[in-house]
């Protein structure tokens, strides 16, 4: 397919612009079908009691032998008790797959994996240098030519 004039070129982007959202929106809404547990959807819904679920937030209370999570879904604020010595802070990203009790609490733990707030400030520093350093890469390389709708190499 040749794409010799700015009008194809400019449908054609259009055109897989829009098929990459349309994917991404599609991943978004059907990704929690296929998980291997249930999670916040389920619990809205029926409240699966004594099964296990995969649930994740941010730590908003420490006691001695649990922490409390919060996640928005969809709107709607869960807060969820796990019943866990794992060392948290507050702040840190969870994610917990264990037996679900009654009154949003995770009664028996499975996996608990801590993302801790500080990495994940660090890992936003990081992706920020990143883009930075390859949009100055691009524009010392390519410029775009607005006549013929094309990127042109330097």
């Amino acid at each position: 397919m040749k794409l010799n004039t700015p009008l194809k070129r400019m449908v054609t982007g259009l055109i897989l612009v829009a098929a990459l959202a349309i994917l991404c929106s599609n991943y978004a809404t059907e990704y929690e079908y296929h998980q291997k547990y249930p999670s916040y959807g389920a619990l809205i819904s029926d409240y699966p009691e004594g099964e296990v679920v995969n649930v994740g937030g941010t730590v908003t209370h420490i006691g001695s032998s649990q922490f409390q999570i919060l996640e928005n879904y969809h709107g709607q604020n869960i807060n969820l008790s796990i019943n866990s010595s794992t060392p948290v802070n507050l702040e840190d990203q969870v994610s917990v797959v264990g037996v679900l009790g009654p009154n949003n609490t995770i009664i028996q733990v499975e996996r608990v994996e801590v993302n801790e707030y500080w990495k994940y400030l660090f890992l936003l520093l990081r992706s920020f240098l990143a883009v930075i350093l390859l949009i100055f890469i691009f524009y010392r390389y390519w410029s775009f030519d607005w006549k013929n709708f094309e990127f042109r190499r330097r």
